[in-house]
């Protein structure tokens, strides 16, 4: 059996992408959304998208791993370049060492000076274009193969005439015709005439293609022979379009070149098929190509496809007689259209680029720059996506405006574009590139913006470049580009990173996500939404033609509640040329996100006009029934929409839901049951089945604002307090509930057992009577530093007595003023306030510098940083600071509280929490809200938590410092300071370091841990969680979130399953769905049992006893049982020493073929032990290999 938990120190430091890291585990359990837990499904390796043709976006990042650190390693690989022997290269002589810099490289600093946060930066770029950017060798083996292509595709021989139904002809090859031919009446025919050319067009042209999804572009051009007068109307072009590609892979079949052939569509327009080839020359690599089918210039006068021109007649469409001379009485068809002009058009505007871009290689640079920037957004895929094609006919538009010029460097072309694209709104004020202003046929730019949503025309002047993109994906671009110049802008982040390197997942990077279910017949669904006219034009009720019009009804009832919305786009997948093509799939289903504005997102009112206004009748017929009159707080009465009556944060954390799904029935016929939100799916997580006054408790906002109430409470007594011989300097909690991080936020100890009571050495004490272990209750920790005074020992010794003299003087104090009822244990006081229990522990300032006083030989006074001295001040003076400052930023982000508290629910259901701290924790999540970068700050619990894990799973903790720059308190130059120091020390600092500005090179929380193996575990399981969750998410309508926080037992070498009976937090467990109600008030004289965790105390037993031995593991939530892990370095045999004994026997086959006495583990007794020590809390224990020990 392999070993768990065994990796190395240096495997933390891999990349989630890294392939050498795997967790080895005995099971391996395939994620099928069925429930399994994440520590089953992890146990597969997931080797197998690491193919050449990967179309994904993490390619990016794996291709720059690194990147120059100084000017002497660029020269040094430009010397290499230039065919140089290295030595030669690195070897100067010292003329050339002194020489004054030439006017380029004066140049070059210059701008580096001006334009980038550093030389590193400009380096930084450099590399990414050498790694993302065809090498020479490359190109030539890509034009040598196309060559070959394009002599072979021009001498096809010509076919015969068929009628355009007619695919008889294809039947005995079974190649598919990519296109829908439903509609009988077509008239035409077809007959493959060889084309009149074979040309390069797209990126591979412009030298703008970016690995590793390299693909050429193949432009076939199809002669007028081909078409016949009327082939512009009622889809005939793109029938004999399809038959054409159908045709060419038909005799392409026959080639020995050929590696594989599929079909896909052209951004995912269904109407435009491509055919891709996988072509393999002998000698070298195989080379994708997509091969496009469009039309020899002047086949069709642009005119005929003018926006308001209606080319697909419906009478033709919906079965009835087709007659080509029917008048145009039904309504453009502006989406066909543009289909139509893409492809006429193609060669001019492939002409125009080429034309603009030859001769300047850094623009070229700049518009790789912006694709990388868009692929890592997700932005470049998929049907109505802002592709490669239309930001290169922008920065095209912006040289030709002269508001770039060519001399600018690709870093300038890059910022410029963004700056500019930031300050456009496309969908209220088109641009142009078109200077024709003669043409009276030509469409006037108010007719683009009546039938598109964006509007971006080209030269000619009838194409809508953007006659794809939805409004929702061009708002988001702006966003982003907003976004991109404010990190540009910023000195204090890794701009290179966020912006290139990082990738932006769609289902991380919005705060609400929603599944909408168009049903199969969408006649009534477009018909409601005025859309009945988009079926003719698109060809048939597509999902997509319905975006604009939804996205215009999400936006007006959302309002100021989100910043922007937007749906997911839907990239194409491609399929066998034998295949049935794809038109269905994920066509039935749109996903949307939401960004939301946390000010007004939980808003239970929307407050609408004045009564008597104009615009009151406009607001009625929106709402509908929702809709009623209300008298607010200034006098004003005004229409007004009430979402929620009495109820709790999480469910105002939820308003958007109900909006989304009322508006969506009410002006889209789509049932609410059609809707599936994905907000709040993780709220069980979080949830006590506890019911308080026939309710049942949220997910803990109120109950954590209750003990901030009471805790107040106890502030202003204390403050009170006249009977102490010191004042109360200040009062800080530290416990998470005072952060707002408590995973279960403490209950009102009012939860009764049935009890008997009996005098036990005179005093009267209370015993549960049903054997049941009392409910736990926490002890709210609360620092009281004490005032200064001469009067205090100078001895630690004596200190230490007088402090516990002020513990018993402030208990008698409080009880005798303010009749609260209290015990005094070493070191604190425990004060019951409001049925919640306080434990006060007072501080003085001078006992840390006591602490750190040490007597050296000669007699001498030293201040050394003792354990004692860092965990004193780490308790009194760090983790108050620390609990202040957290306190804030859940007042400044409300999300903040639940994706903490989900985040230590994780990690605790992975029974890892003993071995990270859970302050660790909260700064990881701290970070997500303090530098968001390269996403919008999280406004929801599941968003911050998704992102939580991708940070753990991603960062390179050997190598990079976590910088938490808490009230910015960070200077420029400490964000310098801290990463050389880490850099510097890296060998003796812990292997996740945390710095922040209370705790720059020290690391408080993460000193003793995690460890190497540890973190590698947390890493792995991070990994394949989130990757669970974003696939649930995404495609399941009804995700099961919670296996994320199912554990896999099948890795521990013994598990001890534990009574429920002792199980004083049971209720926390994750799949405990028992409600338990309040009981009565306790006595006012009975103080509560405090903090009394039987299996915790077992656990620390357990490790303090055989904590050499094996590892222990334990889920606090109310976890039932605790694993255990025999450590590989105790289970070999040892020669027989005293020092050797625990737990070990004589091992008589080895003594007897060494001659000495070895022993090894005595496995069997330690288990009895186990049973031993943890009798009337164990039910049982199993053994992997062995047999059950019952208890």
């Amino acid at each position: 059996m392999k070993r768990k938990l065994s990796d190395t120190h240096d495997k933390v430091s891999d990349e989630e992408n890294d392939s050498s890291v795997e967790l080895e585990e005995a099971d391996d359990v395939t994620d099928d959304g069925s429930g399994s837990s994440v520590g089953e499904s992890i146990n597969e390796e997931d080797n197998d998208d690491l193919g050449d043709d990967k179309e994904s976006i993490n390619d990016v990042q794996s291709l720059v791993q690194s990147c120059p650190k100084s000017k002497k390693t660029s020269s040094r690989n430009e010397s290499l370049e230039m065919g140089e022997p290295a030595s030669k290269a690195a070897k100067l002589s010292k003329k050339d060492l002194y020489k004054p810099p030439t006017n380029e490289e004066l140049n070059q600093l210059k701008e580096t000076e001006n334009l980038f946060h550093s030389s590193l930066f400009r380096l930084q770029i450099t590399e990414l274009l050498t790694e993302v950017t065809l090498k020479a060798k490359r190109r030539k083996e890509i034009d040598n193969t196309i060559s070959i292509l394009k002599k072979t595709i021009t001498g096809f021989k010509e076919g015969e005439k068929h009628d355009l139904q007619d695919i008889s002809w294809l039947k005995d090859s079974g190649i598919s015709v990519p296109y829908e031919m439903k509609v009988s009446q077509t008239k035409g025919s077809f007959q493959f005439i060889p084309p009149v050319n074979v040309r390069i067009t797209g990126s591979f042209l412009s030298e703008t293609c970016i690995k590793p999804d390299i693909v050429v572009d193949l432009a076939v051009v199809m002669p007028k022979a081909c078409f016949e007068s009327k082939d512009f109307m009622n889809q005939r072009y793109f029938r004999k379009r399809a038959l054409y590609l159908s045709k060419i892979a038909l005799e392409l079949t026959k080639c020995s070149f050929v590696d594989e052939m599929k079909f896909t569509y052209l951004h995912g327009n269904h109407l435009k098929p491509v055919l891709i080839i996988a072509v393999k020359v002998e000698g070298q690599r195989s080379i994708k190509m997509h091969v496009h089918a469009v039309p020899e210039s002047g086949t069709f006068k642009l005119n005929r496809f003018h926006v308001e021109k209606n080319n697909v007649r419906s009478h033709w469409f919906h079965g009835m007689k087709d007659t080509d001379n029917q008048t145009e009485t039904d309504v453009p068809t502006p989406f066909y259209n543009n289909s139509v002009l893409e492809d006429l058009l193609e060669s001019s505007m492939s002409d125009t680029v080429e034309k603009l871009l030859t001769s300047s290689p850094s623009v070229k640079e700049g518009i790789v720059l912006l694709k990388v920037w868009l692929r890592q957004r997700e932005l470049d895929k998929g049907f109505g996506s802002f592709n490669g094609f239309i930001i290169t006919m922008y920065v095209c538009l912006l040289l030709s405006q002269k508001k770039l010029n060519t001399l600018m460097s690709s870093y300038q072309i890059f910022r410029n574009t963004l700056l500019k694209l930031s300050q456009t709104d496309w969908t209220e004020d088109g641009i142009s590139m078109c200077t024709i202003k003669d043409d009276p046929n030509m469409p006037t730019m108010q007719e683009f913006h009546k039938h598109f949503d964006v509007v971006f025309v080209d030269p000619s002047g009838y194409l809508n470049i953007c006659y794809a993109v939805n409004r929702t994906v061009f708002k988001r671009v702006c966003h982003e580009a907003k976004f991109a110049m404010k990190i540009l802008e910023e000195r204090g982040i890794d701009s290179f990173e966020k912006l290139f390197m990082k990738r932006v997942m769609f289902s991380s990077a919005f705060d609400h996500l929603f599944h909408i279910n168009l049903s199969q017949d969408r006649k009534e669904q477009f018909d409601k939404l005025g859309l009945a006219d988009r079926i003719v034009d698109y060809g048939r009720p597509k999902s997509e033609a319905c975006i604009s019009a939804l996205s215009v009804i999400l936006e007006k009832a959302l309002g100021q509640r989100v910043h922007y919305l937007q749906f997911a786009l839907q990239d194409r997948t491609s399929w066998n040329i034998k295949e049935k093509h794809a038109v269905k799939g994920t066509d039935d289903k749109l996903l949307c996100g939401l960004i939301l504005n946390p000010e007004f997102a939980f808003n239970v009112l929307d407050r609408g006009p004045s009564a008597d206004s104009s615009e009151a009748e406009e607001f009625r017929k929106f709402w509908g029934s929702k809709s009623e009159l209300r008298r607010f707080q200034d006098g004003g009465i005004c229409e007004a929409v009430l979402w929620l009556e009495k109820s709790s944060i999480a469910k105002k954390q939820l308003v958007c839901e109900q909006i989304v799904k009322y508006v969506l029935e009410r002006h889209a016929c789509i049932k609410a049951d059609d809707v599936h939100y994905k907000a709040g799916d993780l709220h069980s997580v979080l949830r006590v089945p506890v019911a308080k006054d026939d309710q049942s408790v949220g997910t803990g906002e109120e109950e954590h604002t209750a003990v901030i109430h009471a805790y107040d409470d106890l502030c202003k007594m204390l403050r009170r307090l006249s009977d102490l011989p010191l004042t109360i300097n200040s009062i800080q909690g530290t416990s998470p509930c005072f952060r707002y991080t408590e995973v279960f936020p403490p209950l009102p100890c009012t939860f009764r057992h049935r009890e008997a009571s009996h005098l036990s050495h005179g005093v009267k004490r209370f015993v549960p009577s049903d054997k049941h272990c009392p409910v736990y209750v926490h002890a709210l920790q609360v620092i009281c530093t004490l005032e200064g005074s001469g009067k205090w020992p100078e001895e630690y010794e004596a200190m230490k007595r007088l402090k516990v003299a002020f513990h018993i003087q402030l208990a008698d104090a409080i009880k005798s003023e303010f009749n609260v009822p209290v015990k005094v244990g070493l070191g604190y006081v425990d004060v019951l306030k409001d049925n919640y229990v306080f434990r006060l522990i007072l501080a003085y300032n001078r006992e840390i510098a006591m602490l750190k006083s040490v007597r050296s030989s000669d007699g001498k006074l030293l201040m050394r940083d003792t354990d004692e001295a860092l965990s004193l001040e780490k308790q009194t003076v760090e983790l108050p600071r620390l609990t202040s400052t957290l306190h804030g930023l859940n007042q400044q982000h409300s999300s903040f509280s639940v994706t903490c508290r989900l985040a230590k629910r994780w990690v605790s259901a992975h029974m890892l929490a003993d071995y990270i701290d859970e302050v660790a924790i909260e700064l990881m999540v701290a970070s997500l809200y303090l530098s968001p970068a390269p996403y919008n700050t999280p406004s929801s619990g599941l968003c911050g938590f998704q992102r939580f894990l991708e940070l753990l799973s991603t960062f390179d903790w050997k190598s990079t410092p976590l910088l938490i720059n808490l009230n910015n308190e960070f200077t420029v130059g400490d964000l310098a300071e801290v990463p050389a120091k880490f850099s510097k020390d890296r060998s003796t600092l812990p292997l996740m370091f945390i710095s922040s500005p209370l705790d720059k090179f020290s690391s408080h929380w993460t000193k003793h841990g995690p460890s190497a193996n540890i973190l590698t575990r947390l890493v792995l399981l991070a990994t394949k969680s989130l990757e669970i969750i974003r696939q649930q998410i995404s495609f399941n309508d009804n995700p099961d979130l919670k296996q994320v926080f199912r554990p896999s037992l099948s890795i521990f070498d013994a598990v001890i399953h534990l009574h429920m009976q002792q199980l004083p937090r049971k209720s926390e467990g994750l799949d405990i769905d028992k409600t338990v109600k309040f009981g009565k008030n306790v006595e006012v004289e009975r103080f509560p049992v405090v903090e009394f965790d039987p299996p915790r105390l077992l656990l620390n037993e357990l490790k303090a006893t055989f904590g050499e031995l094996c590892l222990f593991f334990h889920d606090k939530h109310g976890g039932t049982v605790i694993g255990v892990l025999w450590k590989p370095s105790q289970l070999q045999a040892r020669e027989f020493k005293v020092s050797h004994i625990n737990y070990s026997k004589l091992n008589t086959d080895k003594t007897e073929s060494s001659g000495n006495l070895m022993l090894i583990p005595n496995l069997d007794a330690v288990v009895e032990d186990f049973r031993i020590i943890g009798k009337g809390i164990i039910s049982k224990i199993e053994v992997k290999e062995q047999e059950t020990f019952k208890c």
